[in-house]
C-alpha cells in the first residue's frame, strides 16, 4: 500500500529534514516525516492529531540517533538484513520494544500520577506535572497523554515540540506512569 501510494503520487515524500507529508489511502491515514537518513511513515486507522505528529517526530529522532550506524551500513555491511533492528543490546532495546513503548503506550494507554520525590524536574515540567495532577483528579486518577498534550497546548504558552519533550521527560522519570492494561481494565471501565 505504501509503495503504491508513493509510486502513484498519492503521497509525496518530504524533501526537507523535519518536514511532514500526509495523505489518505483506502480509508487509512499516512503521515511521513523526513529525517537526515530515513523517511518514516505511520499508517493509521484514525485521523491523526497533533500529538501523533509530535510522537512521530520524537521517534524519528530517537531512531536515527540510536541506529545511525546500522542505517548508514544497512546495504553495505548488513547487506539489507533488517534483523539488526530487532536485537536487544546492552545499551538499547530492540526496535520492536521501542515502537511498542513509544506509539502504543503513549497514544493509547492511560497514565497515572507518580511521585516527584527525588526527581530533578525543570520548572516547566513541574508546572505541567501540577496541571496533570489536576486533570487526572478530574478523570478519576487517569490521564491520556494526548489529552494532556492538548490541554497544556491550550493553557500555556509552550510550543508543541517543547510540550512533547516535557511529557517525555515526565514519563521517563516515572513521574507519569502507564497504567498496565490489565490494571486499567480493573480500575477503569475502558475497552481496549
Amino acid at each position: 500500500m505504501f509503495r503504491s501510494s508513493v509510486q502513484y503520487e498519492i503521497l509525496d515524500l518530504p524533501s526537507e529534514v523535519g518536514e511532514i507529508e500526509q495523505a489518505t489511502l483506502e480509508g487509512k491515514y499516512l503521515i511521513t516525516r523526513a529525517e537526515r537518513l530515513v523517511w518514516i511513515t505511520l499508517i493509521l486507522k484514525y485521523k491523526p492529531i497533533r500529538f501523533t505528529r509530535e510522537v512521530l517526530k520524537f521517534f524519528c529522532k530517537l531512531f536515527e540517533n540510536q541506529y545511525n550506524r546500522e542505517i548508514q551500513e544497512l546495504y553495505t555491511k548488513f547487506e539489507g538484513d533488517i534483523s539488526v533492528f530487532h536485537k536487544d543490546t546492552y545499551s538499547r532495546q530492540s526496535l520492536n520494544k521501542e515502537l511498542e513503548e513509544i506509539f502504543h503506550l503513549y497514544l493509547t494507554l492511560p497514565f497515572k500520577i507518580g511521585s516527584t520525590r527525588g526527581k530533578k524536574l525543570s520548572p516547566k515540567a513541574k508546572k505541567i506535572f501540577q496541571f496533570a495532577k489536576v486533570l487526572a483528579h478530574k478523570e478519576k486518577g487517569q490521564i491520556l497523554l494526548e489529552k494532556l498534550f492538548r490541554e497544556v497546548n491550550k493553557s500555556f504558552k509552550i510550543n508543541n515540540e517543547e510540550i512533547a519533550d516535557l511529557l517525555y521527560a515526565l514519563v521517563e522519570s516515572k513521574t507519569l506512569q502507564t497504567i498496565a492494561q490489565e490494571e486499567s481494565k480493573k480500575r477503569f471501565p475502558i475497552h481496549f
